[in-house]
This record gives C-alpha cells, sequence and structure tokens, in this order.
C-alpha cells in the first residue's frame, strides 16, 4: 500500500510526513506548519548507544546485517516540524493518540479531530520502510503540556526464544514496561542526549515551543533531497502557495516566493509526466485557483449536465475555446443528519498546449489525490481544490487507506453513514467524476458532420449512403436477423464472504467436472491488481479446510486440483478490518495437470 511500484517511494514518504506535519499545525490562520528534512552521514560515535540495542534485536531475529555498521559507520535522515503541537495524548493510556502513534496499527484519533488528511493510523509504517533497518526514533515538545518526550521503534520477527518466552513484532526505545504500556525516558539529560547525537538541531541550537522530531537511520538510497523537494511541489504545491506550508531539505527553503526557481530546478525528478515536463503552467492554473472566481451553483445529485445551455456557462465555454483559464467556484450541499451543509471546491480549466499531456489533479487541504481523475482528458487542464471544511471533512473519510483515491468500500460506507451522512455515495461519485464532467461542460458542442461527406472522393461508395440512394443505387436490404448469442456461461464456483475470510464452494448448477482453482489474494488497496507483501499474510497464520479436491499454498496464491462435484474451501484467519481482494482463474484437464 506504501511501497507501490507506480508510485516511488520518496512520494508516499513524503506525503505522510507532510500531511502529519499539516494535521499538527498549531493555529490554521497563524504561522505556517514548518518540516525539515536534513541529510547527514558520520561514525557511529554518539548514535551507537541509541541503536546498538535494536541492532542486537534484528541479529536475534535473523535479519541481515548493515555493512555501515559493521564498519562504524551511519547515515540517516532527520524530520522536524515546528509550530506544531507534537505529539500529544496521555503517556498511560494505550488508546490514547501517543501510544497510538506507536503500539495501535490500523486505531487513530485524527478521525476524531474534524477535517483532517489522516485517519486511518497506518501511514506512519511509511518511516519504518524509509529505514533499512526498520527503525525510526522521535522526540517531540508537546504544547498541551510543555513536555519533552523521546521514544522509538523498530519492527523484527515474532520468534520463541530458547527460554520458551516469545518476542513480539517490535522493539521499543523505553525505559520499562508499565502495565500495557511503557515508561519513557523522560529525562533532560536522555532527550538532550539523543537530539545531539542525531543532529536534531531544532531542539540543540534553536529550540522550539513544541513540535516531533524524527531520526531515521540508514535510509534508502532513494530519498534523496531533490526527490524530496520534487514531490512537495507536485502533490503540496497548494499549501505552500497559500502560505500554511514551508518545506526545508538541508540548506533550501520551499515556500511560496522560491517555489517557481526550485520548481524549475527539480521537475526532472517530478513523477507525473505531465506537471514535470511543464512545472510553470502547473503552478499559474493553482495559482488562479487560490485567486477570487464566480461561483455556479450546482445539485450534486443532477450533477453538471443540465448546465450545458445556461448563458454564463455558455460564456465560460467561449472563454476556454479562445484560451483563456477559466476559474469556477462550484457550491453545492451536503445532506448530514437533518441539515444540509454548505460546500464549495475551487476548479480552473484551461487549454492544454499543443502536444502536450494534459494536467489533471485534485487537492484536498492541500494535498493531492492522484488517482482522482479523468481517463480522457482530451486537450484541457484540469486542477480542483478541496479546501473548504465540511466538503474537507466529508472527502478524508471516502479516502482509501494510502489517500490516493475516493472509494466506495464497505468500510468506507460504514463510516461515513455512522457519522450521518445516510446518501454518501452521490456526493463522493459527483466529486469524483468532475475531472471529466467539468471537461465535458466548457466543451462546446460539436455539430455532426454530414454522413456523406467523404462519398466524392471514393470509387465505390456506400451503396446505402444518402446520395447513392437519391442515385437510384440498390434499394436498402434488410438483414438476416442475428444469431442468437450463447447461453450464459455458468461460473463453476459459488463465493461466500466470511467475517475474517472466504467460503468456496462447487455449483450444483455446473456440471463438468472435475476442474482445477487457483486463488490469488492480497489486501486491497484502492488499485485494479493489489501487491502482496508477506508481513500482510502467510499461509501458515491462516486455517484453511477442504473437501473433495487437493490444494497447496504459494506465496499468496491458493491452488485447488482436482475439484470435484462436492468441493468445498473455506479459508479464514485474514485482518477483518481490511477488505480482502480476490482473483480466481478456473481450468480444466483437471486428471492431467
Amino acid at each position: 500500500m506504501f511501497d507501490r511500484t507506480d508510485y516511488p517511494y520518496t512520494e508516499t514518504f513524503v506525503r505522510e510526513a507532510i500531511q502529519n506535519t499539516l494535521d499538527a499545525r498549531l493555529d490554521p490562520n497563524g504561522a505556517p506548519a514548518i518540516i525539515r528534512f536534513s541529510f547527514y552521514s558520520d561514525e557511529l560515535g554518539a548514535r551507537r548507544a541509541f541503536l546498538e540495542g535494536a541492532m542486537g534485536f534484528r541479529s536475534d531475529a535473523d535479519f541481515p546485517s548493515i555493512e555501515e555498521w559493521s564498519a562504524n559507520k551511519i547515515n540517516w535522515v532527520t524530520i522536524e516540524d515546528f509550530n506544531t503541537k507534537g505529539l500529544d495524548g496521555k503517556l498511560d493510556d494505550r488508546l490514547g493518540n501517543f501510544w497510538n502513534y506507536w503500539l495501535n496499527f490500523g486505531v487513530s484519533n485524527k478521525e476524531n479531530e474534524g477535517a483532517k488528511r489522516g485517519g486511518r493510523g497506518i501511514g506512519r509504517v511509511t518511516f519504518l520502510i524509509a529505514s533499512r533497518m526498520n527503525t525510526v526514533l522521535a522526540l517531540s515538545r508537546r504544547s498541551a503540556d510543555d513536555v519533552t518526550v523521546a521514544c522509538g521503534m523498530c519492527k523484527l520477527r515474532m520468534k520463541r526464544t530458547a527460554d520458551g518466552s516469545v518476542r513480539t513484532t517490535h522493539a521499543y526505545l523505553a525505559d520499562k514496561e508499565t502495565g500495557d504500556v511503557f515508561q519513557l525516558h523522560q529525562t533532560l539529560n536522555f532527550s538532550s542526549s539523543l537530539a545531539s547525537a542525531f543532529s536534531l538541531n531544532g531542539y540543540v541550537a534553536a529550540p522550539r515551543k513544541s513540535g516531533l522530531a524524527l531520526a531515521i537511520p540508514y535510509p534508502h538510497a532513494d530519498l534523496r533531497p531533490e526527490g524530496i523537494l520534487a514531490s512537495s511541489i507536485e502533490h503540496f504545491a497548494p499549501a505552500v502557495l497559500n502560505g500554511s506550508l514551508v518545506v526545508e531539505v538541508d540548506n533550501i527553503t520551499l515556500d511560496a516566493t522560491s517555489i517557481d526557481d526550485i520548481a524549475k530546478s527539480v521537475a526532472p525528478h517530478i513523477h507525473t509526466r505531465s506537471i514535470g515536463a511543464d512545472v510553470r503552467r502547473y503552478l499559474e492554473l493553482l495559482r488562479v485557483a487560490l485567486a477570487e472566481m464566480s461561483e455556479l451553483h450546482v445539485d450534486a445529485k443532477k450533477g453538471l449536465g443540465g448546465l450545458r445551455e445556461d448563458a454564463n456557462v455558455k460564456k465560460l465555454q467561449e472563454r476556454c475555446a479562445k484560451g483563456e483559464k477559466v476559474a469556477i467556484r462550484i457550491h453545492f450541499e451536503i445532506p448530514r443528519n437533518s441539515q444540509q451543509l454548505s460546500a464549495n471546491l475551487r476548479a480552473v480549466v484551461a487549454r492544454s498546449p499543443q502536444d502536450a499531456v494534459p494536467i489533471d489533479r485534485l487537492f484536498r487541504e492541500g494535498m493531492s489525490l492522484p488517482e482522482v481523475k479523468t481517463s480522457t482528458p482530451g486537450e484541457l487542464d484540469l486542477v480542483l481544490l478541496a479546501d473548504e471544511p465540511n466538503l474537507a471533512e466529508f472527502l478524508n473519510l471516502c479516502e482509501g487507506k494510502a489517500h490516493l483515491d475516493l472509494l466506495e468500500s464497505k468500510e468506507i460506507k460504514a463510516k461515513l453513514e455512522a457519522r450521518g451522512y445516510k446518501t454518501p455515495v452521490p456526493i463522493k461519485r459527483f466529486v469524483k467524476g468532475l475531472p471529466n464532467e467539468l471537461r465535458l461542460l466548457l466543451t462546446p458542442d460539436i455539430t455532426e458532420p454530414e454522413r456523406d461527406v467523404f462519398d466524392d472522393y471514393f470509387a465505390l461508395p456506400d451503396e446505402k449512403s444518402e446520395k447513392a440512394k437519391n442515385k437510384g443505387g440498390k434499394p436498402d436490404v434488410t438483414p438476416p436477423p442475428p444469431p442468437p448469442p450463447p447461453p450464459p456461461r455458468i461460473s463453476p464456483v459459488l463465493m461466500e464472504t466470511l467475517g475474517d475470510g472466504f467460503r468456496m464452494k462447487a455449483n450444483p448448477e455446473y456440471g463438468d467436472w472435475p476442474i482445477n482453482i487457483s486463488v490469488t489474494l492480497a489486501y486491497a488497496d484502492g488499485t485494479r491488481s493489489p501487491a502482496w507483501s508477506p508481513f500482510d499474510f502467510a499461509p501458515s497464520d491462516l486455517s484453511t479446510l477442504t473437501e473433495d479436491c487437493s490444494f497447496a499454498w504459494t506465496k499468496n496464491k491458493l491452488t485447488a486440483k482436482n475439484c470435484g462435484a462436492a468441493f468445498n474451501i473455506e479459508v479464514v484467519g485474514f485482518d477483518a478490518r481490511r477488505e480482502l481482494d480476490t482473483h480466481i482463474k478456473v481450468w480444466k484437464n483437471a486428471q492431467n495437470d
């Protein structure tokens, strides 16, 4: 989900880091949230004391060694944010914000804090993935109580030791266990030593009032300053332009005044081709989207189709055809409980330069949702900004776990309905369909060409053409009726969803037995072919029961052979909080395979 081939890892890393910083901004109307990425390389020195325990546990878990550690070398990257709240929550509450961050993956208190960009409680895994030793250290000065706390995490493997005890999947930087949480090192000497060892300069040279700092040892080689700047511009440019976000990478500061020059220099590192090829055009569209514009009232259930004949829309079509940038504030209402909440969405449409790939982007509260786009952009650029709180909160609940798209899973519908959105699907589909609907709305009607316009250019005109009929051509002949369609195919497999798995059984209406079946399984991530990781699940984690067939597991693929008319396969043990994606293949010649 956060380590995908279609999104370079730097993008998911930057998206999660900046999203967390914007969520923790102290004053939405005050000083900008500042996030600083810094890269370092040195001898192990004072850093050894903080990491050697984790390295020992990694060795016990049979993880590969890290060459630089053996050579007494280390490189690391730090992420510090300022004008933010820090990592808050009670230090003795297992279900509070603080320990949710460290211990409770899949649980987050963000979703109870209004219109936030996060809320699924899993995005922080990107920081563990970023480290080749799967480790992250943190130091936070909290605005709520002015307390400075340190913690850390190292991902391991569960195993039983020689003395019979069981070690869990993670180790933590803490003083000792206390109840269902840990007692942290909270002395000034410990936090100062951690800050000094890992150059957390916001806590050493110029201490800030509050914020969160992360240190990621042995980062992957593809995490580089130019990639971080490029991803910040691609995914958070509106937040930079409107002054709510400042990004510092080593000695470079990305803000509203420097973004044009920096964007030009890092354009080759921007992943989306349409943006990287003409980043100046991209920023111009966003600046227009942040300015004043006319308003268009829409019924979200009916969509934009009924507005094509509106006089104001006709003027917008003419302006777009002339090459002007057309800016519209789309106003509609979202039903919640017994209220109709006001919602606004800013849109800018403009003709793409000749032979240029159209720009197509939707942002929520300054962060892009790159998969909300049309498959047929034609020759029009489009950017959409959803910053209004009512709409931002609604869309956050509609997003998938990686915040790339707007989905309609059972989990999302249940979450929306629990918050009073009784008919959420039309609103979600309206927003997701806007990249296509707006382009259609602002494209003038095209008169259909005469069907016989090319008849005079060919030696053998179509005998059915209007001109051929008028010249005494052959009369129309009623074509023979098409052959009847083949009977519908009967699936040999019936599927049933269980609470933490699924059941497959023979379809009694099917009669051509035996068959072979293969089922490829992965947790849904919003794509057509979701990726599987052995950290998601393994066959040994699951319970598999079968009848009238033989089966075998290969990674995440279950293969059942010689399935007869009474076959039954039940697999349980999956994470009930995640949606399971299954791809089924059936083939014959079972006895000879």
